[in-house]
This record gives structure tokens, C-alpha cells and sequence, in this order.
């Protein structure tokens, strides 16, 4: 499946803010693990209905990776800088790992600074990739299968992250030319599973406390979110709270956290990885974790 610039918003790719990934094929690419729906489906999707940790990534609805959440941080500011071209997505399937679906990356976007990105005195940079094409296979290819076809052993030891030369890319890519394109089962399913969390707890995705699904129209406000401090008043709420509340920067990582604040408007929630938006403002610059705050 390929992304059709002819039909984007003008916020999204090809236009600003998002620049044309200058990917080279003789980089390397990476192999990243996500949570799938396991139990409840028979599609190996983001885990749409995970309790507490609603999943947002791969956004296949966008064909975009880090723009609605914060995971793999280091994998996409590493996809960015290096030139890397390709992202292959691996989860845990019916008890085996198995190797599901892949992304061409065509563009990207540096996001706004986040609190929980704060490490040793700075915030580090949290890009946003989007992809001109992709392709998702079912059923997905376990990893004996892989290493059996393509001569890759490597993909049978442990990993979260793996660099893959671009020969065994390409013979990774050679499984999924043999093999149909099942992207828009995929995202059948994910509206599905949507559904069945608004049944059920109100939202489509309860801890996000997001009421519709992901879409280009229902993004804009992450591709132009603000940043922290980045008008007047923002900056003097963000300053004199984290004064009055005695922020300890030290605590700021987001690491085993499930209790977060936002300094903007107070609100506190629930959610075992951090969000970059708050539930209930919109705004984010300001999300710490609780346990950052003193006072």
C-alpha cells in the first residue's frame, strides 16, 4: 500500500512541517518489535485494547510511527540521522515471534520537546516518521521461517531492536514480494477492535481518553502541537508550577511510570507509557510523571 500525497491535508506529508527522508539503500535498517492483539484477533495488530496502554504505533491509518506516541525514541531519531530506509515490524504471535509487516520511510519531522524525554540536563530530539509505502502480510512469517528462507539467523536471537545490513534487507524484502498485501485487513481490524473498546469503556481508546479514531483529519493536532514554553503564557503556567510544585528534573524519566500530571491544567491520568498529548487539554509541553512533584 502507498501513501497518496494528492490526497493529504496540508499539514501532512509532502507539505510542511515534514521534510523528504533522504533514505539510502546501502544503509542499514531496522527490525523493531510491537505489541499485537493476540487473544481476540486473528490479525497480528497494534494492540488497540491493551489495559492501561492503549496502542497508537505502527499508525498504519497514517502509515506514520512516533507521531501519536513516544516509543522507540532512540529508533527513530537513529532511522533519521543514519539514512536508514527501512523499518520491519516483528511481535509475538501465538506464542512464536513472527515477522508482520514493514515500512519505506519517505518522510519525517522533528517534534516538539517533551518533559519526558529529559535525560543527563537536556531534552533529546523525538522524531516522526511517515512512510510512502508499506505492506503487512497475513499470516505473518515466524522467525524459523525467515531464517530458513533468507539464510538470516540472526533474527532468532533475543532482541527489542536489530540492524539489518542492506543485503539481508533486501532478502527480507524478497519474503514479502512472494507474499499478498494485507494492509487493509489490518486496518479493518483495528476499526473493529475500536469499537469493541467504545462498547465497552466509552472510548476508542479509554486511557487516551479518545473518543475517535487515528485518521489525518484526527491528527492535525499532534503535527502542530504545541511545544513547551513555546508562546508567553505557556511558558509563565509551565515556570511558575513547576516552582510552586517543586519539580525534581532528576524524576522526570518516564521509565515504570503509569501516574502522570499536566503541569497546563492540573489533570491527572493513568497510562503505563507517556502520552504527548494530555486527555484533557489538547497541550504537550507540560506531562510529567506524579512521582516528579515535591510539593
Amino acid at each position: 500500500m502507498r501513501y497518496e500525497p494528492d490526497e493529504a491535508p496540508p499539514y501532512a506529508p509532502p507539505n510542511g512541517p515534514w521534510e523528504e527522508h533522504q533514505a539510502s539503500e546501502d544503509a542499514q535498517s531496522y527490525l523493531t518489535l510491537y505489541y499485537c492483539e493476540d487473544e481476540i484477533s486473528k490479525y497480528p495488530v497494534r494492540e488497540v485494547t491493551k489495559v492501561n496502554d492503549n496502542k497508537s504505533d505502527p499508525n498504519l491509518e497514517t502509515m506514520s510511527y512516533g507521531l501519536c506516541s513516544t516509543c522507540t525514541r532512540d529508533i527513530r531519531s537513529g532511522l533519521v540521522k543514519n539514512n536508514r530506509p527501512y523499518l520491519f515490524f516483528c511481535t509475538n504471535y501465538k506464542g512464536e515471534r513472527h515477522l508482520a509487516g514493514y515500512y519505506h520511510i519517505g518522510w519525517y519531522s522533528l517534534g516538539p520537546p517533551l518533559f519526558t524525554n529529559y535525560r543527563n540536563g537536556g531534552i533529546r530530539d523525538d522524531y516522526r516518521l511517515v512512510a510512502d509505502e508499506m505492506k503487512w502480510l497475513y499470516p505473518p512469517i515466524s522467525f524459523e521461517t525467515v531464517a530458513d528462507e533468507t539464510g538470516f539467523d540472526g533474527i532468532l536471537s533475543g532482541f527489542r531492536k536489530k540492524l539489518v545490513s542492506p543485503e539481508t534487507t533486501d532478502a527480507l524484502l524478497g519474503l514479502f514480494e512472494e507474499r499478498e498485501d494485507c494492509s487493509q485487513q489490518y486496518l479493518d481490524e483495528i476499526h473493529r477492535l475500536e469499537l469493541i473498546n467504545k462498547r465497552y469503556h466509552e472510548y476508542r481508546y479509554p486511557t487516551w481518553e479518545r473518543e475517535v479514531g487515528f485518521s489525518w483529519e484526527s491528527v492535525r493536532n499532534y503535527v502542530e502541537m504545541m511545544q513547551a514554553g513555546e508562546d508567553e503564557d505557556t511558558k509563565e503556567i509551565l515556570e511558575t508550577k513547576m516552582e510552586k510544585m517543586d519539580v525534581d528534573l532528576s524524576l522526570i524519566a518516564s521509565e515504570s511510570v503509569s501516574n502522570w500530571f499536566c503541569l497546563i491544567c492540573d489533570h491527572e491520568f493513568e497510562n503505563e507509557a507517556p502520552l504527548k498529548l494530555c486527555p484533557n487539554c489538547d497541550n504537550g509541553g507540560g506531562i510529567i510523571p506524579a512521582r516528579a512533584i515535591n510539593a
